[in-house]
């Protein structure tokens, strides 16, 4: 009888001890899985269902009425977050900006105009009057605009794509609205002489124009037959101003143009006048294709080293053109010597 009781008591005693190790062998992995949730430098654990505090139904739900659910952040959204959330653009707002992109890369020169130096841009922001103003794009392709950062490059830029950077630069607004236009053109300019009314440097208003526009704002010469078209270093073309095909010639930045008539036959009866800072000035014979400082050489030359030359042409009305050219520029070749019409008059000077 007394065995018997022993192996009772052995028997509850080694049932105790089974038990107690199994709830203490739980907590130990309860407590492993709890560290290594917490350990930053611990993978994420996969598989496991999302804690329902942790999720948010979305904006749309499948058919059968069940609601399907998006991961998001519980607790309250930082201003930052909240401010990132909202200028995040979607995806169809980043197609479109690709897309746009695209367009004006495809554009041809005479429908997109980019940014230069010195040009005057009037930015403005309708969320507040205070961010609004004029704003000249200094030598480095930069303007001051201190709610973008101050010093944004806007050089070689369209204004669509100017108004994307600034607004994606200005962080006091969630949502910038911002509007940039062209005040003044400065940065594209062209020089336009010989036998028009309205001589003088011209500013183009695109990447390129056609000739016929430069001629209409120039008001050219019935008298003009020719057109003399320097680009760069380059040998000046000329062009007939009788060919239809002319007129859609495209003049860009930085092209001198000037318009001509037919060079007159040699021995022809026609004189140009030439004074000023000249070894021989008064009335000279014109022969044909004669330029301006080749007129200079006939007349014995320059007095010293004059810097500039004007000559006055009359126009159909009787009054005078006055174009002023710089001889120091044409004697090193930087310049298009011009060429002269009858009647012109030459006055060489400083």
């Amino acid at each position: 009888m007394k065995t018997i009781v022993l192996r009772k008591i052995y028997l509850f005693a080694s049932i105790c001890v089974i038990a107690l190790t199994l709830i203490a062998g739980e907590g130990f992995g309860q407590s492993n899985e709890g560290r290594s949730r917490n350990n930053p430098y611990s993978p994420s654990p996969k598989g496991k269902a999302a804690r329902r505090d942790d999720v948010a139904p979305s904006a749309s739900s499948k058919n059968d009425g069940s609601v399907s659910f998006v991961m998001q952040k519980s607790g309250p959204v930082s201003d930052d977050v909240a401010r990132t959330e909202t200028n995040r653009p979607s995806i169809a707002q980043a197609t479109f900006k690709i897309a746009k992109a695209a367009d004006a890369k495809a554009l041809p020169p005479t429908e997109i105009y980019k940014i230069g130096i010195g040009d005057v841009l009037y930015v403005g922001l309708r969320n507040s009057p205070q961010g609004s103003g004029y704003f000249t794009v200094r030598p480095d392709g930069t303007i001051d605009y201190p709610l973008g950062g101050e010093n944004v490059q806007v050089a070689d830029q369209t204004i669509d794509t100017i108004e994307e950077l600034l607004a994606g630069s200005i962080t006091l607004f969630k949502e910038p609205q911002v509007e940039v236009k062209v005040r003044q053109y400065a940065s594209h300019r062209i020089t336009v002489s010989g036998m028009v009314e309205n001589a003088g440097d011209k500013y183009l208003q695109r990447e390129a124009m056609p000739l016929f526009a430069i001629r209409a704002e120039a008001v050219t010469s019935p008298k003009a037959t020719k057109v003399s078209i320097r680009r760069g270093t380059q040998n000046a073309e000329i062009l007939d101003l009788n060919d239809p095909q002319t007129e859609n010639t495209l003049i860009h930045p930085g092209d001198i143009i000037e318009f001509i008539g037919d060079s007159l036959p040699i021995g022809a009866n026609g004189s140009y006048f030439i004074g000023g800072e000249i070894a021989s000035g008064g009335q000279k014979t014109l022969t044909s294709g004669l330029t301006l400082y080749q007129a200079i050489v006939a007349a014995g030359g320059a007095k010293g080293d004059p810097k500039k030359a004007v000559i006055r042409r009359k126009n159909d009305k009787g009054l005078f053109n006055v174009q002023e050219h710089n001889l120091r520029s044409i004697r090193s070749g930087k310049a298009i010597d011009p060429f002269l019409a009858p009647g012109d008059v030459i006055e060489i000077g400083n």
